[in-house]
Parts: C-alpha cells; sequence; structure tokens
C-alpha cells in the first residue's frame, strides 16, 4: 500500500487553488464586459483573461451560498449546504466526510492554505488536512480581520520556500479578499481603473460611504458618485489581479507549474447599483450577481481543454470530485456530479440536455438573515433561494409584499419548466439539516469587540 502511494505522490501534478474572495463574474473583463458594471477602464483583469484565454473559462458557474465560508465549504468537500450544514461564517464545518486536503493528504501530496480573511481561520473547520494553514491577519477592515493581497502572496512565497521537501507534490490553497467592503484599492489603481476627473466626496468606506448607501436606497443617488463606488470595487479586483500574477511569476520560479493544474474561482460574488435593497453587500440575497461566479482552470503540463470557452453550467459542489480526477485520482468526495467531462483535451462535450438528459443542477439560498431566519428548523430555510438548470432559472424571494414570490431568472423559464424547477427546490429544502446554534469564530468575536458590538 505505502509503495502505490509512494508511486502515485511522484507522478501526481501540483494543485493550486486561488480563491478571489467576492468576486462576481462580471467582474473580470473577460466576462460579460458590454453587460458589466461601471468600467472607466475595460480591461482591468489582464492576467485572469489570459488564463482564461489559454485554459478552460466557463461562462456559467454557481455557487450554493453568498457567504465565505458557507461556500469554501462546499469548494473543498463537494457537499452541499444543505450536506455540510454550514449556515455562514461563524459555523463551522463539523462533518465527518473528509475535505479535499485530507484526500490528497492521503495519496502523499504536501498541502499548504494562505488566507485573506479570518472568515476561514483555523477554528472554523476548514484546516482539516493542511499541514500548513496561515491564518494569520493583521488589520481590522470594517468587522473583518484580514491581510491584503500583496502581503497574502508574499507569505504563500515564504511558506513555499520553507518547504521541509521540495520535491513532493503540492495542494496550494490561496485565498484573497481584498474585492470585500471596504472598496480600498492601492492608488496606483484607482489611478489606472477609474475616471480621473471625479471630483465628488464618495469613498469606498467610512461615512460618507455609508451616507451614499443610503442615498442610493432611496433611489436619491447621483449617478457620478454611483459610477464611482462601483469603480473603486473594479479596481479591487484589478488589484488582486494583478497580485494573481505577481503569485503566477513566484510558482514558477519555483518551477511549481511545470507540471499543475491551476484553478481560480470566487465563493461568491457582489450586489452592486443594480440592487438597492442590497446594494454593495451580499449574502441577504441569492441574485445572479451573488451566485454567478468566475471559474478558470489550466493545466501546466497536464492534458486538460485548452482555449475552450464552456457555456454549459456547472456547480461548486462539482469542483472537487472534477479535481480529483483531474489529479488523475478516482473520485471519492461528494455525491454531486463531477464536470470532468467539460476539461479533458479535445473538443470539449458541452451540449445540454437536460432534462431528458441528467446534467448539473445548481441549487442556491442566502445564508446572512435580515429580516427573519428560522429558529427551529434550518438557519436559511426562510431566505431567498433559487435555482438554475439546463438554461433555466428560477429564483424564490420570500420577502416581497405578496409574500412567497417566484420570479424568472434572467435567462427565462418556459412555463412547463417551473413546477419541474420548484419541485427540485422544494425536495432539496426538504432534506434539509437541522437548526445551529451559532458558535462565533475566535477573530470574529474580537473584531465585534474591539467595534463595541460585544460587551464581552
Amino acid at each position: 500500500m505505502l509503495s502505490a502511494l509512494l508511486a502515485t505522490a511522484l507522478a501526481a501534478p501540483n494543485l493550486v487553488v486561488v480563491s478571489l474572495d467576492t468576486t462576481r463574474v462580471d467582474a473580470l473583463s473577460s466576462y460579460r464586459v458590454e453587460h458589466g458594471p461601471f468600467r472607466y477602464d475595460p480591461v482591468t483583469t489582464p492576467v485572469l483573461d489570459r488564463l482564461g484565454a489559454e485554459g478552460a473559462r466557463f461562462e456559467w458557474f454557481w455557487a450554493n451560498a453568498p457567504t465565505t465560508l458557507n461556500s469554501h465549504a462546499t469548494m473543498f468537500t463537494g457537499l452541499d449546504p444543505h450536506q455540510h450544514a454550514v449556515v455562514r461564517n461563524g459555523f463551522p464545518y463539523e462533518r465527518d466526510e473528509p475535505t479535499l486536503a485530507e484526500r490528497l493528504g492521503e495519496v502523499g501530496y504536501d498541502r499548504i492554505a494562505v488566507l485573506g480573511a479570518a472568515a476561514l481561520e483555523s477554528q472554523m473547520g476548514l484546516d482539516r488536512g493542511f499541514r500548513v494553514y496561515d491564518d494569520r491577519m493583521a488589520v481590522l477592515m470594517s468587522i473583518m480581520y484580514q491581510d491584503r493581497a500583496e502581503s497574502v502572496v508574499h507569505r504563500t512565497l515564504q511558506a513555499l520556500d520553507a518547504r521541509p521537501d521540495p520535491g513532493q507534490p503540492l495542494f496550494l490553497f490561496v485565498h484573497l479578499y481584498d474585492a470585500h467592503t471596504p472598496y480600498v484599492p492601492p492608488q496606483r489603481m484607482i489611478d489606472r481603473h477609474c475616471d480621473p476627473t471625479y471630483g465628488g466626496p464618495v469613498t469606498g468606506q467610512g461615512k460618507r460611504f455609508r451616507s451614499y448607501v443610503q442615498q442610493l436606497r432611496k433611489d436619491a443617488a447621483d449617478p457620478v458618485d454611483v459610477e464611482r463606488v462601483g469603480c473603486l470595487y473594479l479596481a479591487e479586483v484589478a488589484y488582486v489581479d494583478e497580485q494573481v500574477g505577481v503569485l503566477l511569476e513566484g510558482l514558477t520560479e519555483r518551477g511549481l507549474l511545470d507540471e499543475a493544474v491551476l484553478v481560480v474561482t470566487a465563493d461568491h460574488g457582489e450586489s452592486l447599483a443594480e440592487s438597492r435593497p442590497y446594494a454593495y453587500s451580499h449574502g441577504s440575497n441569492a441574485a445572479e450577481e451573488v451566485m454567478h461566479v468566475p471559474l478558470i482552470v489550466k493545466g501546466y503540463g497536464v492534458p486538460l481543454a485548452e482555449q475552450a470557452v464552456v457555456t454549459r453550467h456547472a456547480a461548486m459542489p462539482g469542483l472537487a470530485p472534477t479535481l480529483e480526477r483531474a489529479l488523475g485520482l478516482p473520485r471519492t468526495l461528494g455525491s454531486h456530479p463531477d464536470f470532468y467531462d467539460l476539461l479533458r483535451p479535445g473538443p470539449t462535450w458541452d451540449v445540454d440536455g437536460w432534462p431528458e438528459r441528467p446534467t448539473h443542477v445548481a441549487l442556491f439560498e442566502a445564508s446572512r438573515p435580515r429580516q427573519r431566519t428560522s429558529e427551529t428548523e434550518w438557519n436559511n430555510l426562510p431566505l431567498h433561494r433559487g435555482i438554475f438548470a439546463g438554461g433555466w432559472g428560477l429564483w424564490h424571494a420570500p420577502f416581497t409584499k405578496s409574500g412567497m414570490h417566484w420570479y424568472d431568472g434572467t435567462v427565462g423559464v418556459d412555463a412547463p419548466m417551473q413546477p419541474v424547477l420548484r419541485g427540485l427546490l422544494d425536495a432539496w429544502d426538504a432534506a434539509a439539516p437541522p437548526h445551529r446554534e451559532e458558535d462565533l469564530a475566535p477573530a470574529t468575536h474580537k473584531a465585534l469587540k474591539a467595534l463595541g458590538y460585544l460587551d464581552d
């Protein structure tokens, strides 16, 4: 058995997963530029654009929940939120099912994670299987201890240089949090990507930002200010793109991309000015701008699809088992369909025949309550939820004046398909786990206490 594991390890490619927190799909300039948020500069993510052009770029990739811990639990277990039972930040992953890091540790991989925010701190359970889990956060920004992308990349390269066996196959996870509020990109990114003639008072943080959001929700915001804040968000994403480039240079210099699978995705997106009740936030709704996220996969010396744009949709629970197969391993994680067939080299099998032929179904729900939450059942059942399958989308908004309200997604729903989609979503909800009590993460408790929200 040991000799088999060693042989697998020696032949195994590296795996690098980069998670772009709070990055909606059209924040990347290669995705739907004509429909995206305000862009003074139409090309804001050249590094990621190039990766998508060289590898496989998924047009329709869906998260299951719009909060960090919940979505990353799915990313690394292959379990959807009703299976892993992580409600949102502050509810640790406690199930027995293994994580991707544990799985790769079994076959001889070194496992390193470097994080950009305390939402994923080790006490939340996703450190399982990692040899190094660097969750050091130096700066309190808003209500979260964070670290800027430049520092996260520096810490990552330091961890790589300290590896006891540089020849061991590597699983590297890098989490970049900067696109999350507050929107405070470096000045050089503002100068490069935003309108230099703006002279208004609005920034991406502080009292002026909060006042602006209140005006926006009353439909009284100046359009020039709306454009400015959208641009600050995009400048944050541009800064992250720049630092992904620095990371890739460091990996290349160390020979870690000679044979590797690189994955870039996001845990969730962000509502901007298009959704006034939820402007510049995520978690409380399940609209397309917070559930539709980028996915780019590129093989270095590994036979994977090249220069491919995948239009058939896929969902986050399929990612971990897909990566198992991309690394040449039998799939073991989760029970959802993987989408390795869309990544195989050669012509991409990219035809969606749902519902006649089974395909990937994306089920999702909001995870942060605004008006109410369940005190007896699964916490998120009263919140916004939705489903996307086979080119049809349906969203459920429970807080409209008329009560339970179903409305079509942007891709439209034929009338005969509505009961089918509702039935699938109802079945998912019927299998939801029981109610959970919040277990506040230590760093989150510290942050809330520092801001005066907690007495002890």
